[in-house]
């Protein structure tokens, strides 16, 4: 049975696979640029559809349901940055003109809007950017938490850690690494300008903040990187209590071998 048809105009976000410098690329897309952001800039992609690219890595395309290679290809190209599909969201537009002072409407993947007024659109686009680029690190701060299951299984089956060999003290390193750059790839963007000088816009950022859980997503993201490193910080304990007791043993085994040899040349 075919899924029922959208009320309005699809608007399409993809998260990328990494931040794109957008100064460093100024002129270099095939797009006539419409406008520019703090987070972004807006460019005109044939008559009717307007793409959004967002330094915190993701692109929008208002009036489709897919980014095609027309699109991903030249953001490829200038940016070295590849699309990540599995992260697509699509929320549908509907104009409610008759409405022209009450605040935006937002549902399960359908915004109604008084017009389809610049500011407006952005904001919408600047979330669901967001929301995009959030997936991303989502999946990351999964994965990480798989490999630190992986790190505590030999412990809690079999009451020892892995073996401080050079592979797992590089995938504990590598596990380190990345819980450090994961928060300074992806933080949660201010209010845009134009929600403290159009009320509208400040309502319609609220209620799609709140609609896509951004905040709540964003916690969540941060307690599987706060559970990975606590299962570092036991693990690399560990290792270091049992150099210590090593060491410990060799200190001991050392004053027991000069003693020794002390009485035999007595």
């Amino acid at each position: 049975m075919p899924d029922k048809p959208r009320d309005g105009t699809p608007i399409t976000a993809v998260a990328l696979d990494g931040g794109v410098d957008l100064e460093k690329a100024a002129g270099e897309l095939p797009w006539k640029e419409q406008r520019r952001y703090a987070y972004g800039r807006a460019y005109e992609v044939g008559a009717s559809a307007r793409l959004y690219v967002f330094t915190f890595g993701a692109i929008v395309l208002d009036g489709a349901t897919k980014l095609d290679a027309a699109i991903t290809e030249p953001i490829a190209k200038v940016f070295g940055r590849k699309a990540l599909p599995f992260t697509s969201e699509t929320y549908f537009v509907s104009v409610d003109p008759e409405h022209i002072d009450a605040s935006p409407r937002v549902g399960w993947d359908q915004v109604v809007i008084p017009e389809r007024s610049v500011d407006l659109m952005a904001a919408i686009a600047m979330l669901l950017g967001q929301s995009a680029a959030l997936e991303r690190y989502e999946k990351a701060s999964e994965q990480f938490l798989d490999e630190g299951l992986l790190l505590t299984q030999q412990l809690a089956t079999r009451g020892v850690p892995p073996r401080a060999n050079r592979d797992t003290l590089r995938r504990v390193g590598r596990l380190m690494t990345d819980r450090l750059e994961l928060p300074s790839l992806f933080f949660l963007q201010d209010r845009p300008e134009e929600a403290w000088e159009d009320p509208r816009v400040a309502a319609l950022y609220d209620a799609l903040f709140r609609n896509l859980e951004i905040e709540q997503r964003y916690r969540a993201m941060f307690d599987n990187l706060h559970t990975v490193e606590h299962v570092i910080d036991v693990i690399l304990n560990i290792w270091q209590s049992r150099v210590s007791r090593r060491l410990e043993w060799a200190i001991v085994l050392l004053i027991v071998f000069e003693i020794v040899l002390a009485l035999v040349r007595h």
